[in-house]
């Protein structure tokens, strides 16, 4: 069984944080720009399918009925990568997913985490209606995420803001594993779990969280589902 994470893409941001933003410099306590509010993402989940005439992707073979260059038919990474009897596919009858990030308080107790300077990202994945060749599914996946985190750092004195520098992280892939039964999961977690994980601090208030990629990765590590729309037949 082999796993990788499939980074590819950006598809959605959104930013996290307490307090008001001057519109032209910030200069209120977190000192960086930011909106007054943006508690929540919460997005659906779509079938993810191999890119076209994008670096890594397949190349055009057709045109849309406006011209368009495309590729047909569409291909999903299951398929692009040998089409696994175990590879998760969606049941078309009530197969769906959703995925929601939000901010919360800070509940993990840790030295990395001072208590009156420490938020956290609340993260929750919902799955149903998942199967493979034998029927629904059961096995472990990832929700792999890439983030953008620009942040007022503790510089390693919490408490005290007066040393405190704001300042963009390198965008950090975050995976989340979880265990799909039967074709669905509810998996819960948060962002300072997984920190405090890695022997990482947890997050400080006056975190501005960007999410570059989101993607639900297979057992196979296969890239099964993405962030996006689906328009029915009717």
């Amino acid at each position: 069984m082999k796993r990788h994470l499939v980074i590819a893409g950006a598809a959605l941001a959104f930013a996290f944080v307490a307090s008001g933003a001057n519109a032209q410099t910030s200069t209120d306590e977190c000192g960086f720009e930011h909106p007054k509010q943006a508690k929540k993402t919460q997005a659906s989940l779509v079938q993810a399918f191999i890119s076209c005439g994008n670096p890594g992707g397949n190349v055009p073979n057709d045109t849309t009925e406006g011209g368009v260059q495309s590729c047909s038919p569409p291909e999903t990474y299951r398929q692009h990568n040998g089409n696994s009897p175990f590879g998760w596919q969606w049941d078309e009858t009530k197969g769906q997913g959703t995925v929601q990030f939000q901010a919360a308080k800070n509940k993990v107790v840790s030295p990395l985490n001072p208590p009156d300077d420490t938020a956290d990202l609340a993260v929750q994945l919902k799955l149903k209606g998942v199967v493979d060749a034998s029927g629904p599914a059961t096995g472990p996946g990832t929700l792999s995420t890439l983030s953008r985190a620009t942040l007022r750092d503790r510089q390693g004195t919490p408490g005290n803001h007066g040393d405190d520098v704001p300042m963009t992280v390198i965008d950090f892939p975050a995976p989340f594993t979880f265990t799909l039964q039967d074709g669905k999961v509810t998996y819960k977690s948060t962002a300072n779990t997984l920190l405090n994980g890695i022997g990482q601090n947890g997050l400080p208030h006056c975190t501005s969280i960007e999410l570059v990629d989101v993607a639900v990765i297979d057992e196979n590590g296969d890239r099964f589902a993405d962030i996006g729309t689906f328009l029915p037949a009717k």
